[in-house]
């Protein structure tokens, strides 16, 4: 975990040691389209067992 959720995973964490700023509603919607297409042409997926495979390390 990183970011504001950081000290809730980590002791050492600063607490409110993030920044925030605010963005209009139309351009975080974008922001999130331009993501998700970027996720599904690389096909990174959410993080299921339907989708699961094994890396085998040979010489």
């Amino acid at each position: 975990m990183e970011g504001a959720a950081e000290p809730e995973f980590d002791a050492d964490a600063k607490k409110f040691n993030f920044s925030v700023k605010p963005v209009k509603k139309s351009d975080n919607g974008k922001a999130g389209l331009l993501l998700k297409s970027y996720y599904a042409k690389n096909r990174m997926l959410a993080d299921t067992e339907d989708d699961s495979f094994t890396v085998k390390i040979t010489n």
